[in-house]
């Protein structure tokens, strides 16, 4: 599959599948998850499909476990980001917590694919 059909394709099914989350989060309270449930997911999904299609299932395992690790990164950085910022304020507390998301996501990415 050339590489502007796999693009349009990721673009569809990406858009087909914002459109199915946010049809769910609609129905769910409080209306604060529907941005939680209305991309990231979607986008994962659609590119997911996209690659197993295209490149195999044993290249999206692989990044399916690389968004794992990723989404594990970020929660260390919401975590950290919060206390950091209360702590020593918006700059300091900000470099804290991309210190916190960046060896995370370097320790899990050694562990990972080594």
């Amino acid at each position: 599959m050339s590489e502007v059909l796999t693009l349009g394709v990721k673009g569809v099914l990406g858009g087909l599948f914002v459109v199915a989350f946010a049809a769910l989060s609609e129905t769910l309270r409080p209306k604060s998850f529907a941005g939680l449930l209305g991309t990231a997911p979607s986008i994962a999904l659609a590119s997911l499909l996209v690659i197993d299609v295209t490149k195999g299932s044993a290249v999206a395992r692989q990044e399916s476990i690389g968004m794992i690790g990723g989404a594990v990164a970020i929660i260390v950085y919401c975590v950290s980001a919060t206390l950091a910022v209360d702590r020593w304020g918006a700059l300091r507390g900000s470099v804290v917590a991309f210190t916190a998301w960046f060896a995370t996501a370097g320790a899990l990415a050694a562990l990972l694919w080594a």
